[in-house]
């Protein structure tokens, strides 16, 4: 059976609330957060492409590329896609 929106944008706001309180806690586990808000922006990419909602697309599709960097960052720290975005950014 398939979620309806509704389903969808509730999950969504769970995994985001979730995945925010878990990053700003601070602690070892914090890093896991990151899954949740990655939860959360598949939630809102499925919410916003069958409700027709063009801009909430564009903004969840970067908010999931910026997700999957901090992934990267908080699971592979040093990782040469952080490395390389250091020496481009400094």
């Amino acid at each position: 059976m398939r979620p309806t929106s509704p389903d969808v944008e509730a999950w969504g706001a769970r995994f985001g609330i979730a995945g925010a309180i878990l990053v700003a806690l601070a602690v070892p586990a914090s890093r896991w957060g990151w899954l949740l808000y990655l939860g959360s922006n598949l939630c809102w990419l499925v919410f916003a492409h069958r409700n027709s909602y063009p801009k909430l697309l564009r903004q969840s599709a970067v908010f999931t590329a910026a997700t999957l960097l901090g992934i990267l960052n908080a699971f592979w720290p040093g990782n040469p896609v952080q490395l390389t975005l250091q020496t481009l950014l400094s």
